[in-house]
């Protein structure tokens, strides 16, 4: 965007007092600004360089770019010492919102210092890949899952020290016996988890003889919270904050006093490497770019570099977009779904499991938030309580404590909020579930196109 002249200045100045008027300064974040021929007008400063700063004008949608030496004295000065809010106002908010609407969940997370994994379906649960000890491993992504746990016979395959097996783990099948492991590094992309003592057991338990596991380990509730994990059925990633694994790469000692580690984002390249930094410039062909390390480094890159995902982002970006993109990183999820037709919903935390507040067959109910569960799944007692029609026990669910019976459930609805599941049929099985009904699985959320924050603690949901 070109700076304004003086000339296209004064001229804009004139016509807006004369068509406007002057708009009281005590409204919501705006200020008085005076041109050097007296003039004025009502203003927000959305962002500035050395040279120029961008005012949303009262009345207006669009941001004006205007040259520092057109203000007075007196402006100029206010802007040298003026930094962003780190609430932005409503004007602010709303403006934001417009331009950063076709700003992806990726692209609002990365902002904000998140790392982006494609996780895999296998049936509806989700799988990212992942190294334990240096092995590489298949991580399910499991919110109905108290504690990580691994899968016994790879822990032993991947060097870890194991205990007797004196603990007991529990799931929808009963109880199994478990063993203390230690394992010494766990790595999810950028994320690094040292020294960890993790239960194990055998994730083959009740499934028929001969079978394997679709995962290696288990990434239960509690390492999610504390990663601030969030979880995006339609665009099929999950995101991690990599600082607030155990070896922080971007710490307060490494980034200067004015900057912000979420001025850095992680690229990586097809050749495995990853890179902190932040772009600065693209060349005139859109070929070349130059990224900004941590340490204030810069180095050159061919966009071909780059991994698809990554150098799409590269090819769209422009220096123009800088200064909206910074402010759109102070955006919830809920703020940039909401304009997206999306349901959202506030979720209850008990112990490291989720919960969702709706209604089954028009009476209130409790769903448990379960990822790793493939399809839904009620607890009999519940079920028949709010008046399901409920089959033999004639078939079986399995999960971590082996199979247990269970028995074909029709339902009339299951709604959370204005999303509607009707006239299905799931399974019933006899476990513990005082929280809940029963488990809003993978098969629901799936069709559901969910959204999952554990920061904000929400459940996002659309209806296609």
């Amino acid at each position: 965007m070109k700076i304004l002249s003086h000339r296209i200045l004064v001229l804009f100045f004139a016509s807006f007092a004369v068509a406007v008027g002057i708009v009281p300064a005590e409204d919501e974040g705006y200020r008085t600004f005076t041109d050097i021929k007296g003039r004025t007008l009502e203003a927000i400063v959305v962002s500035k360089t050395d040279t120029a700063v961008n005012l949303l004008i009262k009345g207006r949608e669009n941001p004006t770019e205007v040259a520092l030496k057109v203000l007075s004295r007196k402006d100029q000065e206010f802007l040298r010492s003026w930094v962003p809010p780190e609430v932005p106002s409503t004007e602010l908010k709303k403006l934001f919102l417009q331009k950063c609407r076709t700003l992806t969940v990726r692209e609002l997370l990365e902002l904000r210092g998140y790392e982006s994994f494609k996780f895999t379906f296998a049936n509806n649960s989700l799988i990212i890949p992942g190294l334990l000890n240096g092995k590489k491993a298949r991580f399910l992504v499991d919110t109905g899952a108290h504690n990580t746990i691994l899968h016994d016979a790879f822990a032993k395959e991947a060097g870890c020290r194991m205990g007797p097996y004196d603990e007991v783990v529990a799931g929808v099948g009963g109880t199994a016996p478990a063993a203390y492991t230690k394992v010494d590094r766990i790595q999810l992309g950028e994320t690094l988890l040292l020294d960890k003592k993790l239960l194990c057991t055998d994730l083959t338990n009740g499934l028929p003889a001969g079978s394997k596991p679709k995962e290696d380990a288990i990434i239960g509730g509690g390492l999610l919270a504390r990663l601030d994990a969030v979880i995006s059925y339609r665009e099929r990633l999950i995101f991690l904050r990599p600082d607030l694994g155990d070896k922080p790469e971007v710490g307060d000692d490494q980034a200067g006093p004015k900057d912000s580690q979420f001025d850095f984002r992680i690229f990586k390249l097809k050749d495995g490497t990853t890179i902190r930094g932040k772009l600065v410039a693209k060349n005139e062909s859109g070929t070349g770019i130059t990224i900004e390390l941590v340490n204030g480094d810069k180095r050159g890159f061919t966009v071909d570099r780059f991994k698809p995902d990554d150098e799409l982002l590269i090819r769209r970006w422009s220096e123009d977009a800088v200064a909206f993109e910074r402010n759109c990183r102070d955006l919830t999820v809920k703020d940039l779904l909401n304009i997206r037709s999306y349901q959202s919903f506030e979720t209850e935390r008990k112990g490291n499991h989720i919960y969702v507040e709706g209604a089954l067959n028009g009476q209130k109910a409790k769903f448990l938030v379960d990822t790793g569960a493939d399809g839904s799944l009620f607890n009999i007692g519940s079920a028949n309580q709010y008046r399901c029609e409920v089959g033999p026990m004639d078939q079986w669910v399995y999960g971590i404590g082996g199979r247990a019976p269970a028995a074909v459930t029709k339902f009339k609805s299951i709604a959370v909020g204005k999303t509607l599941i009707e006239n299905r049929r799931i399974l019933s099985a006899d476990f513990s579930s005082r929280n809940s009904v029963g488990i809003y699985g993978g098969d629901f959320m799936r069709e559901l196109d969910a959204v999952i924050t554990y920061r904000e603690m929400r459940l996002f949901l659309r209806q296609r």
